[in-house]
């Protein structure tokens, strides 16, 4: 009886290993972000918010390309930094009966207020999104992001005008391109691409 109670607890004891050991490759890549940066907190599953949700980082479901809509918990800190109601959400349209955001790049609509503009890893809005709302006159680095050199997409929901340089030049940066208002690329060019350091708004 003591024998076969050993094996038994045994046997738990690799199962419960087993399943500790099993990696999840999303909640590593959050917890990578979070170790290079300072004063993210993880909001959610997708999600890393900074000074209250005036910066949010999504990020994709392992085997999704794209980020998903903002969660709920992103959805409050959005509603909270741009003075909207609580329980504002972002709108839905129902597609082949199921619902669905309108926008096909997942960068918070006007709902929010109408100045949201987001970077993304890859081209057609995939991998992580980065998200701001707030003027930036004073360059915003993306290196305090982990996201340095790593913008192949864009999208400016409203009426700011973005311009994104390179700082590989010490005081001679270089303009690798401006966004306007109500603009958005799927891919920016190939020579600009993956070089991104920071961006000014006006």
């Amino acid at each position: 009886m003591l024998v076969l109670s050993g094996v038994l607890v045994l046997a738990m004891t690799s199962t419960a290993g087993a399943a500790v050991a099993d990696p999840d490759p999303l909640q590593e890549e959050i917890e990578q972000v979070l170790a290079r940066t300072q004063g993210g907190v993880q909001i959610s599953r997708n999600e890393i918010a900074w000074d209250g949700g005036a910066v949010i980082m999504s990020f994709p479901d392992p085997g999704e390309a794209q980020a998903p809509v903002s969660t709920a918990a992103a959805q409050r800190l959005q509603a909270k930094v741009t003075g909207r109601p609580v329980g504002t959400a972002e709108p839905l349209q129902v597609s082949g009966g199921v619902s669905v955001q309108a926008a096909d790049d997942n960068c918070p609509t006007e709902i929010f207020g109408n100045d949201w503009y987001c970077f993304y890893q890859n081209s057609d809005f995939g991998g992580r999104r980065l998200q701001w709302n707030a003027t930036h006159k004073s360059p915003v680095y993306f290196s305090k992001y982990d996201f340095d050199n790593r913008t192949s997409s864009w999208s400016n929901k409203g009426g700011k005008k973005i311009t994104v340089y390179e700082d590989f030049w010490v005081n001679n940066p270089t303009k690798l391109w401006t966004e306007y208002a109500h603009s958005k690329d799927s891919s920016v060019d190939y020579v600009v691409d993956n070089r991104a350091d920071y961006f000014v708004t006006s």
